[in-house]
């Protein structure tokens, strides 16, 4: 008898009857000189440098036309040439809206207002007849995958959340109905099947850092959450019909208007769909944005709008009456404008997503995405640690090939800390990691190089004004000057083990405290020395660590212990509960570029395995918003490097960084750790995804990457479709299945990266990877088909899946499922969910922590050799995930491309935290 597994992903097909019609405004030409106009008059009265806020418009007429309504395309070169809505607007209310919106845009005072106004846009709009089409007509297959012009997209999502929301889900004893809003979301809004609790309930009294006032009431005051389904049609590589994918949240509501980002508003109708607002300002100035609350103000004040609700003598759209969400959850809710801890945790768990899948099949009357997984064992041994040690890497003889191939012979660590319990902490952790136990006994001297083996040693001295928070910034420099130990001998590299304090929870509610008005408290991360330790040590060739604060957890009760047999035993099971310090040394062998051979078992393990040798290149790229300076806002940042694994001879393995110069197209190929050091020496470049040199510069590193391959016979190229996606065209699903002209171009364009060069200098393959976002559908149900001797079939539900699945119906697109490794862990609530949703939950405890489900990472092999099977080339990818470098567990991303991702996230701009205005809803 034969197996087969497959899975099941919550991303329904679509057909032409699910979809039906939709309502086409196809703008007159003359628009196209229209919108440009207004954005003139629009940045010379308000300064702005920015595009037109059309979102502004979109909700201005969903409100007045109680519709969904899309325009295509919103970009600055590109202005709106079509207006696509659920159901058509009466002439005179479309052209009403329209003017108003134009007036609160160029901000008309509120007294003014007026239907005369005369605008040649709405005139343009309104004098447009809609056009009722079919929606399946406008998806176009292309070969590889299907295109279509936006509004389309937004419009089927439309449909499939209509679908939904008529018919009601069956599950744990209730009765769900999903109510739809007039963008793309499905809200259970029924208070009798929010999920509530209280901080009392769910911590009792354990010493928890909560949002508002530090009195009792903030104990058994009642929380709301709400199962919310994002409804999103979209392509999928190889397929020619588009997918719903759905995706489940848990919307946590929020008690006050304050700060928050992201809200519904419910009309008079009791099954009415909500309208969803967005927010801006903070604490007692959050308000509808401006030109929005203008525009639906004044029609409710001259138009008399009279679909949502409000008291008789109130003549704002949002009374302040509604605003008030100290109650039980009304007409108006709001999602909480932080994400961090709550009484009801995030995540909607397995049992549940199972449950949505069946019934989102069933409802819709279509099939799941599908994919099965490959044939065979995906993968061998990971890394793996011995009571958080790496002992195969540190105990390993050839550790001093590996530091050279790294790039120098020795280590030296610096340990830098303030408080005599951290230095202790520190001694013994290095002690623990490289086998030294009786230097955790005897203790370590300071001032002078402590060896820890032939080929690291320990410079342990104070540093509490260098490592102390405060305002003395411009002090810093001077003092990592003065630190002693930075005149290592030649061919030795410097690292540094820096103790910080930081607790997120108590800066996060301080910074929120701040912001409030005449606020005394200082923003924290405005005094925090991190940043500025890490600059000023980079300044001096040193690579910094920090470890914070040890905080005991639980024991696992049903964990066994460990028979002791030496002192490293004795002293590893003292360390066995600071994960923060096991996994401070594990970063500070990767930053120093140390990678252990066992990568080539991983990488040529099975039938499925590339035997020859290859270098593996990934891309990290990433545009961060300029930062603001009163009115005026910095130029975005743009932050790209390319990390290459080159074999080496005996099976060691040498890690690349492609440093990129500040100011020219130019940049340099260094090993890993010394790359890190100079990027993290300077500030992040300026630069954005579009500019046309980029690709031309990865293009040019790639073809100076030759110099360092070895003997590899060619090299594969990972990158990320979050980021990716727009700067080469084979990247888009819409243009899949297309063949790139000889010289590497498609529509003018290189078409993948490396496609400029000489064919013998592209990549062997070309691979795609996108993880845990909107791209990606959630995987839902684990099937078991068992094919007996006589040919039928049986299916059995598994519960789990870490597999690689190729996508049904496709040739090059695969499916990574992963399982978060919190949730095989040993606490109490661990597999909260497995069995049933948080409806049948009867504990306040569970109720507040997350819920986990399976996620996905989506590999799409875009390019690879004739005549060569695709799955080797997907298998390389997953397994550059499966075995981290430094990780006991699975990265996101191929392991090159997540040293990219480390190398940015440790520079001292990174934006740590998240401002208000760019958090996310969820």
């Amino acid at each position: 008898m034969s197996t087969q597994t497959r899975l099941s992903l919550l991303a329904p097909h679509t057909d032409e009857n699910l979809l039906g019609t939709t309502y086409l405004y196809p703008l007159p030409d003359k628009i196209d000189k229209a919108w440009p106009a207004l954005r003139q008059m629009y940045r010379g009265i308000t300064g702005s440098k920015g595009n037109l806020p059309y979102a502004g418009l979109l909700t201005v007429l969903r409100a007045t036309g109680y519709t969904c309504a899309a325009l295509y395309p919103e970009s600055k070169e590109h202005p709106p040439k079509y207006l696509a809505t659920s159901r058509p607007i009466d002439r005179d209310d479309l052209h009403d809206a329209i003017v108003l919106w134009e007036q609160a845009l160029l901000q008309t005072e509120r007294d003014r207002f007026s239907f005369a106004y005369q605008s040649e846009i709405a005139d343009l709009i309104a004098g447009t007849a809609p056009e009722e089409t079919l929606l399946w007509g406008h998806f176009t297959p292309t070969g590889g995958c299907i295109d279509a012009p936006g509004w389309a997209w937004r419009a089927a999502s439309w449909a499939v959340a209509s679908k939904l929301a008529a018919q009601p889900w069956q599950i744990d004893g209730k009765t769900v109905r999903f109510r739809p809003d007039l963008d793309r979301n499905l809200l259970v809004w029924d208070t009798d099947l929010l999920w509530t609790n209280t901080w009392g309930a769910a911590y009792g009294d354990k010493d928890t850092d909560s949002p508002g006032e530090e009195t009792p009431a903030w104990k058994t005051r009642n929380h709301c959450a709400a199962l919310r389904l994002k409804v999103a049609v979209k392509s999928y590589p190889g397929l020619n019909v588009p997918v719903a994918a759905i995706q489940p949240v848990v919307s946590r509501l929020s008690n006050t208007l304050r700060s928050a980002r992201t809200g519904w508003f419910a009309p008079r109708a009791a099954d009415g769909p909500l309208l969803k607002l967005a927010f801006g300002g903070r604490g007692d100035h959050t308000h509808v944005d401006h030109t929005t609350r203008l525009a639906l103000d004044a029609w409710t004040r001259l138009h008399g709008e009279d679909v949502f609700p409000r008291a008789a003598d109130e003549t704002d759209f949002l009374a302040p009456s509604s605003c008030d969400l100290t109650g039980p959850p009304g007409d108006l809710r709001a999602l909480i404008p932080f994400s961090g801890t709550y009484s009801i945790g995030k995540g909607d768990g397995m049992h549940s997503r199972r449950e949505l899948a069946r019934y989102a099949s069933t409802a819709l009357d279509q099939p799941l995405l599908q994919a099965e997984q490959v044939a065979g064992r995906a993968f061998g041994s990971r890394r793996s640690t011995d009571q958080g040690r790496d002992s195969v890497l540190l105990d390993d003889p050839r550790l001093g090939e590996i530091l050279i191939t790294a790039g120098r012979e020795r280590l030296r660590i610096l340990v830098l800390y303030r408080h005599q319990d951290e230095r202790t902490r520190t001694q013994r952790l290095l002690a623990y990691h490289y086998n030294r136990p009786d230097l955790a006994a005897t203790g370590m001297p300071e001032g002078t190089p402590v060896p820890l083996n032939d080929h690291v040693e320990a410079f342990l001295q104070p540093a509490d004004d260098l490592l102390r928070h405060g305002d003395h910034h411009k002090q810093r420099p001077t003092l990592a000057r003065q630190l002693a130990g930075l005149d290592a001998p030649e061919g030795t590299r410097l690292l540094a083990l820096c103790e910080t304090e930081y607790d997120a929870k108590v800066w996060d509610r301080q910074r929120r405290e701040s912001r409030k008005t005449d606020s005394t408290v200082i923003d924290p991360y405005e005094l925090d020395a991190k940043p500025h330790a890490v600059r000023e040590l980079a300044r001096l060739g040193v690579l910094t660590q920090f470890l914070t604060p040890h905080k005991p957890g639980r024991r696992n009760p049903r964990k066994k212990e460990r028979e002791v047999t030496t002192d490293l035993d004795l002293l590893g099971r003292e360390l066995e509960g600071d994960h923060r310090g096991h996994m401070a040394i594990a970063d500070l062998h990767r930053s120093a570029g140390l990678i252990h051979p066992r990568l080539t078992d991983a990488l040529t393990f099975g039938p499925n395995g590339i035997k020859e040798p290859l270098v593996h290149v990934g891309l990290h790229l990433r545009q961060q918003l300029g930062d603001r300076r009163g009115p005026a806002t910095e130029e975005p940042r743009l932050i790209w490097t390319l990390v290459a694994l080159v074999p080496g001879p005996d099976g060691l393995w040498q890690s690349l960084a492609y440093l990129p110069d500040a100011d020219s197209p130019g940049g340099l190929w260094l090993d890993y750790a010394t790359a890190n050091t100079l990027h993290r020496a300077r500030r992040l470049p300026e630069g954005r995804r579009r500019d046309a040199q980029l690709p031309r510069s990865i293009d040019k590193a790639l073809w100076e990457l030759g110099s360092f391959a070895n003997a590899a016979a060619g090299y594969n190229f990972y990158v990320s479709g979050d980021e990716a996606r727009s700067i080469w065209p084979l990247l888009a699903n819409r243009h899949l299945g297309r063949t790139p002209e000889a010289d590497g171009t498609l529509d003018k364009r290189t078409a993948l990266p490396g496609f400029s060069l000489p064919p013998g200098h592209r990549p062997r393959a070309v691979l795609r990877v996108t993880a845990g976002t909107e791209h990606v559908a959630t995987p839902a149900l684990v099937e078991r088909l068992e094919k007996t001797d006589e040919g039928e079939a049986e299916f059995q539900e598994r519960k789990l899946s870490t597999g690689i699945f190729r996508m049904k119906g496709t040739s090059r697109n695969f499916i990574l499922c992963n399982l978060p490794e919190q949730y095989k862990g040993g606490s109490r609530h661990a597999r909260a969910g497995e069995k049933y949703t948080r409806w049948a939950s009867t504990s306040a405890e569970e109720q507040a922590e997350v819920w986990y489900g399976h996620t996905a990472t989506e590999i799409s092999v875009l390019h690879l050799p004739d005549g060569h099977d695709p799955v080797a080339y997907a298998v390389a990818a997953a397994r550059l995930c499966d075995h981290a470098l430094h990780w006991n567990y699975r990265t996101r991303y191929p392991a090159p491309i997540h040293l990219g991702i480390q190398m940015d996230q440790d520079h001292w701009e990174y934006r740590r935290t998240v401002d208000a205005d760019s958090e996310t809803e969820d």
